[in-house]
């Protein structure tokens, strides 16, 4: 096998509360989270030893800014491979959107190149590999449901979530998740409020309505003024809505994937990125799923 080619998920907190700053810099964080229907594809080519090329078609960094350049630099070193890659991106999943798109970019080159190589790396190793990389980026490995914790690294597997159908848009802004967390840190004092663990128990027991409820996000209050966002959730027409990650992606639940097309095609009046979309399973979307 010479060439591979694979989809890269996004993905939505379903909750994330975040802790004090860390020594580290970093912060401790509790988070559901679930991979979703938005896609980018990607594609590798085995290439001479020390050559890594990274080709991006849409809105994402080029060459060794690119954080598929990063995964293929650690694999290879992790692995002892002598070999390259060459890697072409068809970006789909919008930047400084808070839906995990760099980061699922890493896990899928990660995954891709275990395929290519033939390394059969044990699915804990990927994650790690994948962490290396991208604090969030183990997640895509596993696909479906996920609790994170730590700076994102640690990950528990969770059972498949009630599927929810979502609106995703993104207002207009980017938003910087260092600037997210610094203006976090700035505000009063926060208290873990127990969103996640209402989440989980909501998924164990299968239960939808309670998971709505249990929606949370720190971020969310910091974003809610802008007035790009505020017209976002009034055009969402009442849905339950919550912020993507630290921003600015907004997402919204609706009862049917009939309702959720519906108002996507009246926000692309006002939006030039939206997407109805849907939760994924773990079949559906983990790291080895995602071969096609």
């Amino acid at each position: 096998m010479d060439r591979i080619e694979l989809d890269s998920f996004a993905k939505v907190n379903l909750t994330l509360e975040v802790g004090a700053k860390r020594p580290d810099g970093y912060h401790e964080i509790d988070s559901v989270v679930s991979v979703i229907d938005i896609r980018d594809r990607l594609s590798i080519e085995k290439a001479e030893p020390g050559l890594i090329e990274v080709d991006v078609e849409g809105d994402a960094p080029q060459g060794r800014d690119n954080l598929i350049y990063r995964a293929c630099e650690a694999f290879l070193r992790e692995t002892e491979i002598s070999g390259g890659a060459r890697f072409g991106l068809e970006k789909r999943i919008p930047m400084q959107a808070g839906l995990g798109g760099g980061s699922g970019n890493a896990a899928a080159a990660i995954v891709g190149l275990d395929r290519l190589y033939e390394t059969q790396l044990p699915q804990d190793e990927l994650c790690a590999l994948a962490a290396s990389v991208g604090s969030d980026a183990g997640l895509f490995v596993h696909g479906g449901t996920v609790r994170m914790h730590g700076r994102g690294e640690q990950v528990e597997p969770l059972p498949d979530a009630p599927c929810l159908d979502l609106v995703v848009v993104m207002p207009g802004f980017g938003v910087s998740t260092a600037w997210a967390y610094e203006e976090l840190d700035r505000a009063p004092s926060r208290k873990w409020l127990g969103a996640s663990d209402r989440a989980e128990s909501a998924i164990r027991q299968g239960d939808r309505e309670a998971l709505i409820e249990s929606l949370w996000n720190d971020f969310d209050r910091l974003v809610r003024a802008f007035e790009g966002m505020r017209m976002a959730r009034w055009l969402l027409n009442g849905a339950r809505t919550m912020l993507c990650g630290s921003g600015s992606a907004l997402f919204g639940v609706f009862d049917s994937p009939e309702s959720a097309k519906g108002v996507a095609g009246e926000m692309m009046r006002s939006y030039r990125i939206v997407f109805a979309t849907r939760m994924l399973s773990r079949a559906e979307s983990s790291g080895e799923q995602s071969l096609q």
